[in-house]
Order: structure tokens, then C-alpha cells, then sequence
């Protein structure tokens, strides 16, 4: 199986949230069912009947710009505390 394909299949089953970084750049975040997270910039796609393109990105980098920069703690805690604020 390819890693598209294995990416696919778990990210059936992720929590996705896009947001909006304090830059302006639009996120989307996937938190996976063992906890792991990862994040695409969503990048314009110049046309509007086609879909938008993601860009996949230091999660760090990401996470720091949607308010986390502040937070001390690993990639993975960051992400945790982020999905602990979208839920809420």
C-alpha cells in the first residue's frame, strides 16, 4: 500500500479543523486515533471550480501561528491543547 493510500484510510477515521492562523494562512489539522497530529497549509487554487491544494508543513510551524507559540511543550502536546480549545 502507498503512504497516499495509508494516509487516506486514517484520515477516515481523524478529527479535521481547519483554521486560520493569525498570518491569515488557512490550516487544516488532522488528529489521528493514536493521538498524532499533522497539518497542510490549504493554498488557493486559482480556479474557481477547482478544489483547493493543501501544502503539508512543519506541524510546529503551523501550530505556532494558530496561538500555540506560547504554549511550552512538544509538537504533540501543542496539538492536544489545540484540539482541547476547538472543542470547547
Amino acid at each position: 500500500m502507498s503512504a497516499a493510500s495509508e494516509f487516506k484510510q486514517a484520515a477516515q477515521t481523524a478529527k479535521i479543523y481547519e483554521v486560520t492562523g493569525k498570518s491569515g494562512a488557512v490550516y487544516i489539522f488532522f488528529w489521528f486515533a493514536d493521538h498524532s497530529v499533522c497539518a497542510a497549509r490549504r493554498l488557493p487554487a486559482g480556479n474557481a471550480k477547482a478544489s483547493a491544494r493543501l501544502e503539508f508543513r512543519d506541524t510546529k510551524t503551523c501550530l505556532d501561528d494558530c496561538g500555540m507559540a506560547a504554549f511550552e511543550g512538544t509538537t504533540y502536546q501543542k496539538g492536544r491543547e489545540l484540539l482541547k480549545r476547538l472543542e470547547s
